[in-house]
């Protein structure tokens, strides 16, 4: 499990901001290479299984909310980005979005498998209310209108993963699970930083 930026995240994002610095006010931006995508090696973790629950029940309490929590956010993430398959117009996005989908179906796995071998839970995904509108609305919007929406609501959406798991990192007990938080705020702290690269550069809303 990675817990720092891969090489290939690092120039990503470093390529990213160059696009900003240099070509956010022109006409025609700079696009990015479409072949270096974030989070590589997120998507072909093995999930490490142990046995043992917590030993508190305020620990016990807290990772069973988290991961429930966190395993419906990560399949709200997987939505929108399959949907952003069909529908981004830039390579570079839809790119992007595989890496999503695949790292966090990934991750989603693997704190289903610490629910059943921690604490005998065996849990699905559930949307929450609304959730089913949302992506009605997205899905019958244009091209670049979609770019912009799902960019930055996956900025926000990016957003709360990071302040879950930076408070995971506080209140979990389990090493294997701290390890995942880790990586949760570092690779999506630098893919909202590439997004909002991203709408600068394209759209023209920088922030």
């Amino acid at each position: 499990m990675r817990l720092s930026p891969s090489p290939v995240l690092r120039r990503f994002a470093t390529a990213a901001f160059l696009m900003v610095a240099v070509g956010a006010c022109a006409d025609q931006p700079t696009l990015l290479a479409p072949d270096t995508v974030p989070g590589a090696a997120a998507s072909a973790r093995t999930p490490t299984v142990t046995s043992a629950p917590a030993p508190s029940t305020a620990e016990r309490n807290y990772e069973i909310k988290f991961m429930q929590g966190m395993i419906d956010h990560h399949m709200m993430a997987v939505m929108m980005s399959e949907m952003c398959l069909q529908k981004a117009v830039h390579e570079e996005l839809r790119a992007l979005c595989s890496e999503i989908i695949a790292a966090q179906r990934a991750e989603i796995m693997e704190m289903q498998s610490w629910l059943q071998s921690w604490y005998g839970i065996t849990y699905e995904p559930e949307m929450k209310p609304g959730d089913q509108q949302m992506m009605d609305r997205m899905a019958a919007m244009s091209p670049a209108e979609f770019e912009v929406e799902y960019m930055e609501r996956m900025i926000r959406h990016h957003a709360k993963a990071v302040k879950e798991g930076e408070h995971c990192l506080d209140k979990a007990y389990h090493t294997e699970l701290k390890t995942l938080c880790a990586n949760i705020i570092a690779t999506q702290r630098e893919e909202i930083e590439i997004m909002q690269a991203w709408l600068c550069a394209w759209y023209g809303i920088c922030r």
